[in-house]
C-alpha cells in the first residue's frame, strides 16, 4: 500500500476532533507535545483510568472518546466500518483500547491485488509503582501498515500527593533507542509484569525490553 492511501485511510484518529488531522500529524504533534506536566484532578475512578482520563483531556483523540463512552454506556461506538473493543483491568493497571478495520489492496505488493487486508490500532495505557512511592504511568499508540507500523510511546511520573504527572523523558528515550525504528516497530506495554515488548517488523518477531525496578 502506498503511504498516500495510508494515510488516507488511517486519519481516523482524528476524524472527530475539531481539526482533522492524519495519523502522521496526530503521532508528530504527540512527540513534539507530549512534555508536559498534567494535573489530575481527584476522582474516584481507578488509578489507570483516572491518570489515562487526565492524560486525555491534554491530548484529545479517537481512542479517548471510545473509552468515555464505553464508561458510559457499557459500549464502543463503533464507528462505521471501525470494530473497537476496550480491555479495561483495573486491578492490573492497565488500558488497552484495540480498533480493526479492513481494506482492498489496490495494487500487488506485500499482497495481492483484491486481497483483503486487516488492519490495526491499538491504544494501551499503564501503570506501576515506583521506589519512591509514586507511579510511572505509561501510553502506547500504534497503527499497521501494510509494508511498515507507526508507534509513539509516552512516560509520566505521577505523585499523588501533588496531583500531577511529569513527563519522564528519560525513560522515554531508552524505550524508543532499544526499538530503534518507530516505522517497523509495534510497542506492547505490559497488561502483566513490568517488561515491554515490541515487535520488530524487519526480524519478524517479538523482542523484550527489561524492567530493572526504577526504569528500562
Amino acid at each position: 500500500m502506498k503511504k498516500f492511501l495510508f494515510i488516507a485511510l488511517l486519519a481516523v484518529l482524528a476524524a472527530s476532533t475539531a481539526s482533522a488531522q492524519t495519523y502522521d500529524d496526530y503521532v508528530d504533534d504527540l512527540r513534539d507535545n507530549w512534555q508536559k506536566t498534567i494535573t489530575v484532578p481527584a476522582s474516584q475512578a481507578t488509578i489507570v483510568e483516572k491518570l489515562f482520563t487526565a492524560w486525555g483531556k491534554e491530548f484529545p483523540n479517537t481512542f479517548v472518546e471510545i473509552f468515555d463512552t464505553y464508561k458510559k454506556t457499557g459500549k464502543t461506538d463503533n464507528q462505521g466500518l471501525y470494530d473497537y473493543k476496550v480491555d479495561l483491568a483495573p486491578k492490573n493497571g492497565f488500558i488497552e483500547i484495540y480498533g480493526s478495520w479492513s481494506v482492498t489492496a489496490e495494487e500487488d505488493g506485500n499482497f495481492k491485488k483484491g486481497e483483503e487486508i486487516k488492519r490495526e490500532q491499538i491504544l494501551q495505557a499503564v501503570y506501576w509503582n515506583l521506589p519512591n512511592g509514586n507511579k510511572l504511568f505509561g501510553v502506547s499508540i500504534e497503527v499497521d501498515g501494510e509494508i511498515f507500523a507507526n508507534c509513539t510511546v509516552m512516560f509520566y511520573e505521577y505523585n499523588a500527593n501533588k496531583g500531577t504527572m511529569t513527563p519522564r523523558a528519560d525513560i522515554v528515550k531508552k524505550v524508543m533507542t532499544a526499538i530503534e525504528d518507530d516505522t517497523e516497530t509495534f510497542v506492547k506495554l505490559p497488561k502483566e509484569g513490568r517488561d515491554i515488548k515490541y515487535y520488530d517488523y524487519a526480524s519478524k518477531g517479538d523482542k523484550v525490553i527489561k524492567w530493572n525496578g526504577n526504569g528500562f
